[in-house]
């Protein structure tokens, strides 16, 4: 197992707290929204989680150099959030997944959400058309969870990288973890499924009120951004990482 370690900035003590976890898959749908909800709802980066495994790759924001992948957090909503900018190597998913569960146990965290893109069996859906919305959960629990809030299960499937550790995890050892699946547009990123996403984190924890219409109405200039963004970092994790090839 590759060795992932979490870099402590501020202590975080929470009640019974949610954490997401939102690594960068298809779509950056999981990525779109998490970013989506830190940047409109003052969240403090708490954290970063770091591994001789991960591409040398630094994101500078306001002229400070941050590690890609970071944890963030809102005492006032009970919130944590674990975002990276990069794709994850496949050799570290299960090392991230269970040092974020670990982390999450320790700062306070009760329920796990997993957010992630299924790719959309249209390929010509049009980027502003609703998408398809799914979710699993580990525990009795997390499954009254997902019926009370009205979202559809699914029943059979495939789910792979960090969310299906973190699946795993929480039905081994009877964590309420949820995962949330929406259909996704493979080759561009998808603002309106991470729309979907946070509409369905409103549904399933009724404190959250996260404003969707902002999302929609900057699609195109987010999605610009996070292209941008990847295109920026490929050189340094195409070779010899092989994420793109």
């Amino acid at each position: 197992m590759s060795l992932v370690t979490t870099r402590k900035l501020k202590e975080v003590r929470l009640h019974n707290g949610v954490l997401i976890e939102s690594s960068t898959g298809i779509g950056m749908v999981a990525g779109i929204a998490a970013n989506h909800i830190i940047s409109n709802h003052s969240m403090d980066q708490v954290a970063a989680m770091d591994s001789e495994e991960f591409p040398p790759v630094s994101m500078v924001f306001n002229a400070r150099p941050k590690l890609p992948s970071r944890i963030y957090c809102s005492q006032e909503l009970n919130l944590a959030i674990f975002t990276s900018e990069i794709p994850l190597p496949v050799k570290t998913h299960r090392a991230v997944a269970t040092e974020l569960i670990r982390w999450g146990l320790e700062a306070g965290c009760r329920t796990f959400v997993s957010l992630d893109g299924i790719p959309s069996e249209n390929e010509n859906r049009n980027p502003a058309e609703k998408p398809g919305l799914w979710a699993v959960g580990t525990t009795e629990n997390a499954r009254k969870m997902i019926q009370e809030a009205k979202i559809q299960m699914l029943d059979n499937g495939m789910i792979s990288g960090v969310s299906a550790i973190m699946l795993n995890e929480g039905r081994m050892n009877q964590y309420d973890v949820i995962g949330l699946f929406a259909e996704s547009l493979v080759d561009v990123p998808d603002a309106a499924a991470a729309a979907a996403l946070v509409e369905a984190l409103n549904s399933l924890f009724k404190p959250f009120d996260f404003s969707i219409k902002p999302l929609l109405e900057e699609a195109s200039q987010i999605q610009a951004q996070m292209e941008k963004l990847r295109r920026q970092a490929e050189p340094a994790i195409k070779e010899p990482y092989g994420l793109y090839s």
